[in-house]
């Protein structure tokens, strides 16, 4: 794609990303920054207001808990103050937990739904009056393999949580097509990147996934940018995953 047809394709149009001071929602802002999109990111920690200010610019970052859906609905308000629309939700919080399930505690389930699904509901709730009315987009992340319901020795907990997004993704769907709104999900596999959990980088695991390398950065945001862009208007409540072939 063309830097020139790049910018057209989101001038106009407002994305919010929620974890994008990091990782793969860094990556995905980054991406739709470039196709001209007004960016603003949702972000956790405090240490991370400058580094996101200095990619979206001032009243475009915005610290919260969104586990807390009074704080969801802020950083939507704030948006809709700061740019008057907003046409593209990107979830991308969601933390992660590697631990054999005999040493999972019911809190860790907890946590895990709380991080990664109830995040989600909040935001949905917060965002779908603005989001119907830009006959707009939602896109969330999930994992390889969650379809197939595969056994996981050391990852249960996170692996439950993502399937639980999984089905609310789908149910949103429904909603929403009748008001033009579509919602899908990415599920990558390995994405090597600064801020990755420690197995990403595993090479005795990366030589067993069928394509023989991990997933590069722009695999997955150029494929999401695609998800929410005008390109994608007829693709609703689909599960794309990126995993060069891991977990089939």
């Amino acid at each position: 794609m063309s830097s020139q047809v790049a910018v057209q394709e989101g001038a106009g149009r407002v994305a919010l990303v929620t974890g994008g001071s990091q990782g793969i929602g860094r990556g995905v802002a980054v991406e739709l920054l470039a196709r001209g999109y007004d960016v603003h990111i949702a972000y956790h920690t405090a240490g991370s207001r400058e580094a996101t200010e200095e990619l979206v610019g001032q009243g475009r970052a915005h610290q919260a808990e969104l586990t807390d859906s009074a704080e969801a609905a802020r950083v939507v308000d704030a948006v809709l103050a700061h740019s008057g629309r907003l046409d593209v939700l990107v979830h991308a919080v969601g933390p992660y937990l590697t631990r054999p399930l005999e040493e999972t505690e019911a809190a860790d389930f907890d946590a895990m739904l709380q991080g990664n699904l109830y995040t989600a509901l909040h935001m949905i709730r917060a965002a779908r009056a603005p989001i119907r009315e830009a006959k707009g987009a939602y896109l969330f992340f999930g994992c390889a393999g969650l379809e197939r319901w595969r056994a996981r020795e050391v990852t249960t907990a996170y692996i439950s949580a993502k399937a639980a997004l999984l089905v609310a993704m789908r149910g949103l769907s429904l909603e929403e097509a009748r008001h033009g709104v579509r919602a899908n999900m990415i599920s990558p596999g390995f994405v090597p990147h600064d801020d990755a959990a420690a197995d990403t980088f595993s090479q005795e695991l990366h030589e067993k996934i069928p394509l023989g390398r991990p997933a590069e950065m722009r695999e997955v945001t150029e494929a999401a940018a695609f998800l929410v862009s005008p390109s994608a208007t007829h693709i609703v409540g689909q599960n794309i995953e990126i995993a060069g072939g891991w977990m089939l």
